[in-house]
């Protein structure tokens, strides 16, 4: 014979439903917890982006601001060159009076120095073939092809872009009459 059953007390019966319940709640959390982490990173990588962006820009702002210093005194720069070519040309002539020679003398190396500190540079013409980048060629005559023969003037650049392209005369490749 089969037993009787009892009918499950109270108590039995929540416990049953609580702990079905329970299953359900923790993988509903659990899903929860998955995306919470899956935000949590994607976040955490917009705000790594972000921080290398920021850092970028600062670095580029210093360099922006680094260059418009050095090319916002350009046009004064330029102003002065012609005043330091003819002294240099005055120089080269016989002066009559040493002692006023080499006061212009020193005042020109003030001013060069003054000059080069603010990242002016003369552009080399010696022995070098010709770039028209930085060279503006007045005459040719015969010599090596592309040689600069002959500094007519001095040529300078502010950084690393020209202001003054040095007027040289180049070779024009023939042979030089004997």
């Amino acid at each position: 014979m089969s037993e009787p059953t009892t009918p499950p007390k109270d108590n039995q019966t929540k416990q049953g439903d609580q702990a079905a319940a329970g299953d359900g709640d923790l993988a509903q959390i659990k899903s929860e917890l998955e995306q919470t982490q899956a935000k949590l990173t994607e976040m955490m990588n917009i705000s790594q982006r972000a921080l290398a962006d920021l850092q970028n820009f600062k670095r580029r702002s210093e360099e922006e601001k680094a260059s418009f210093i050095m090319y916002s005194n350009a046009e004064l720069i330029l102003a002065l060159v012609p005043a330091l070519n003819s002294a240099n040309l005055a120089l080269k002539h016989e002066p009559k009076d040493a002692e006023w020679a080499k006061g212009v003398e020193q005042a020109l190396k003030q001013m060069a120095s003054a000059l080069e500190a603010r990242g002016l540079r003369i552009i080399n013409t010696a022995g070098q073939k010709f770039d028209p980048k930085i060279h503006e060629a007045l005459m040719m005559a015969p010599g090596e092809k592309d040689l600069i023969l002959e500094e007519l003037e001095q040529g300078y650049m502010l950084g690393e872009k020209v202001i003054k392209p040095a007027r040289v005369k180049v070779g024009n490749g023939e042979a030089a009459p004997v």
